[in-house]
């Protein structure tokens, strides 16, 4: 199917890091979760740079040399849940972007080539899939490397998933339940629904081919759930007829890992816990306060390993210190009970600066009386430190940041340690700041301290944007994660931090949100004419987009000359041109951008009529008779026969004049009639 829309940029950068991911044991139920891609692009035909973010996958941008790349928002088409890969556990990509993209030319030796790089190798497994829709008046080459940068088989493509038979379907309600309306019949697809694409493996990767027929139908799609991790992710498309577009899809599965780290049943706060994926890469965290920590979204794939520093002179199994996980169609957990050696107690402590917040990397040292060596730790990122090891029921002494040792006893053997009271030391120095957004506070960002490369604490920031790390003197650096994907750092507080004991320092980062780019419209020129080849001025002209997520309808109005111009056209699209007052329609793709103004042709209407005037009646004039009655004679004393009496009015000359005004009657009635015939008279 043709499809196209406005094209528009958003503009870079996915959120550094990702969540972290651990699963042992086999206690969690809780279904794991779907996650479609948002797409951002940016650039302009045949040079497009853009990125894709999903939960827990890693960083990744594409290029593009296609003539048109538009994000769709995904509310007029969709892969629904009951589609084979909604099925498979990826849900309905419903409301969730996708690309529209065309071939670089339309023709069958320019293909358009995206290629699509990961910043870290994405999950085999097929814990992640893409899906490539409206593949019918075209084909699809795809390729793929490896995380070693070897080229991907076929098979390692995972086209359908497990269950190859499943990769190639149609996404149409009309076939599969929940999906978007595709339409009603027309020429090119009578059996809208039908249609589904083929495909061919080869050595390295393989191709979707569209129909025999390469009509434009509807729906025809096909996923593929890689099998192996993979560097990058190439596809070719090449046009075979028409004008055609297809539509790409990023959706990931992932599931979440819990656990709780303990010491002697005691929560462990400022556990760093590590995982690291089959592929590599690794993620990690720290417990909080009750000793809980949670990697919400992780790619769903076997293998992973966590790992927790066991706490200072505990002699813990290995098995419990790194433990291997997977993370396949459930959620997990994975605990870490720590204990001290037998007959022995552990101390578990906090150190906190001047102002109460927790102190890291401050170095303390726990003397036993019983044992020849003191035990020498630092505070985690929560200001705790801990010692294992020791003698029960005794006074121990503790040592921070070099100042006099207070005394703490230790409580019976293997029991619970109860809390020591916070040791306050002045040997520190804080670092704080802001972190905004367009001036907006922003809470919930992560802020990182690193000495060197080494990450000395984590927090996140507070309702009002603020964060603040207490540690011993020392130069650092801060570190902040984006507050959304597509923020850009405008200003940064200076760069290293130099904290020395007893002072504050600050550091604040101010991020910005690129504007969005206007969008790319293009305009048409026209003319509506009648029959009769005569201008038809005052016409409503709209174009409405053939496609239904393609746009809205413009309208214009047709001048005295029958011309009007259509602006605010969406590049590259199909459109159908109609007319108030006529059932003329006329069909038109747009131009490239706003540059390429094209010539629609002309709609026909059909030719005024003009009206058929009411004849004006013929007079018909009325001719007088002669009277008939003999004139009566007159009384008086005159002889009573011979001719009649004399009345006093001589008749002859009034007869001549009533002839006479008769004969001027008739003779104008007559030119009237004549005059009144050449008037109505139809034109040659």
């Amino acid at each position: 199917m043709r499809r196209s829309r406005t094209v528009t940029a958003a503009l870079t950068a996915l959120a550094l890091g990702g969540g972290l991911a651990l699963v042992g044991a086999t206690s969690a139920s809780a279904e794991p979760t779907g996650h479609w891609g948002t797409f951002t692009l940016a650039g302009q035909g045949k040079d497009y740079t853009g990125t894709v973010s999903m939960a827990g996958f890693p960083e990744t941008t594409f290029t593009s040399n296609s003539r048109q790349s538009t994000v769709i928002s995904g509310n007029s088409t969709w892969q629904s849940a009951a589609t084979p890969v909604g099925a498979a556990g990826f849900g309905t990509s419903r409301g969730n972007t996708y690309l529209n993209q065309r071939p670089l030319a339309d023709n069958d030796r320019s293909p358009s080539v995206t290629t699509y790089t990961f910043a870290e190798p994405a999950p085999g497994a097929q814990s992640w899939a893409f899906v490539l829709g409206d593949i019918d008046a075209d084909q699809v080459t795809i390729t793929a490397t490896d995380a070693a940068g070897n080229a991907v088989s076929a098979a390692d493509l995972g086209y359908g998933g497990t269950d190859p038979s499943t990769g190639s379907y149609n996404s149409c309600g009309s076939v599969v339940a929940g999906g978007w309306p595709c339409g009603r019949a027309t020429a090119d697809d009578p059996t809208p629904g039908s249609d589904k694409p083929t495909w061919t493996p080869g050595a390295n990767g393989g191709t979707l081919v569209g129909n025999p027929g390469a009509s434009d139908t509807a729906g025809a799609s096909a996923w593929f759930s890689p099998v192996v991790a993979l560097k990058t992710l190439t596809i070719s498309y090449q046009q075979r007829s028409g004008f055609p577009v297809y539509q790409t899809w990023f959706t990931v599965k992932t599931a979440s890992l819990t656990g709780t780290a303990t010491l002697d049943g005691a929560p462990l706060p400022g556990r760093t816990v590590t995982v690291q994926a089959p592929r590599g890469t690794i993620y990690t965290t720290v417990t909080d306060s009750a000793g809980n920590y949670s990697f919400p979204d992780l790619p769903q794939i076997p293998g992973y390993t966590v790992t927790v520093a066991p706490p200072a002179g505990t002699n813990p199994d290995p098995s419990l210190v790194t433990q291997t996980v997977t993370l396949v169609g459930t959620d997990g957990t994975a605990d870490f009970a720590f204990r001290a050696p037998a007959g022995t107690a552990s101390i578990i402590g906090q150190v906190v600066g001047a102002d109460g917040s927790p102190a890291a990397d401050v170095p303390v040292v726990i003397t036993d009386p019983n044992s020849p060596e003191p035990i020498t730790t630092v505070t985690n990122v929560a200001g705790s430190y801990t010692a294992s090891g020791l003698t029960p029921e005794t006074p121990v002494t503790v040592a921070v940041g070099g100042a006099d040792p207070e005394t703490v006893t230790t409580g019976e053997a293997g029991a619970a340690p109860a809390p020591v009271r916070e040791i306050t030391t002045n040997a520190v120095g804080t670092v704080s700041g802001t972190v905004v957004l367009d001036s907006a506070p922003q809470a919930g960002v992560t802020v990182q301290l690193l000495d060197g490369a080494s990450v000395v604490a984590t927090t996140v920031t507070d309702a009002d944007g603020g964060y603040a790390f207490t540690t011993v003197a020392g130069t650092y650096t801060v570190r902040v994660v984006q507050p959304r994907p597509d923020a850009e750092l405008a200003s940064e507080d200076g760069g290293p931090v130099t904290i020395t004991a007893g002072t504050e320092q600050t550091r604040d980062f101010a991020f910005t949100t690129p504007p969005v780019p206007e969008a790319v419209v293009t305009s048409a020129d026209g003319r509506v004419v009648d029959t009769a080849g005569d201008p038809a001025p005052g016409r409503t002209v709209t174009a409405t987009p053939t496609e239904a997520d393609a746009g809205g309808p413009v309208t214009a109005t047709t001048t005295s000359d029958g011309s009007y111009t259509l602006d605010g056209l969406n590049p590259s699209t199909d459109y159908t041109v109609t007319v108030s007052g006529s059932d003329a329609t006329v069909d038109f793709t747009s131009g490239l951008d706003e540059t390429d103004v094209v010539t629609v042709p002309d709609v026909v209407v059909a030719a005024p009529t003009a009206p058929t005037p009411t004849p004006t009646p013929t007079a018909t004039p009325t001719v007088g008779t002669a009277p008939t009655t003999a004139p009566v004679a007159a009384t008086g004393s005159g002889p009573s026969t011979g001719a009649l009496a004399y009345t006093g009015a001589d008749i002859g000359p009034g007869i001549v004049a009533a002839a006479v005004l008769v004969l001027l009657g008739t003779g104008l009635v007559t030119v009237r009639s004549v005059r009144h015939r050449r008037r109505v008279r139809p034109r040659d």
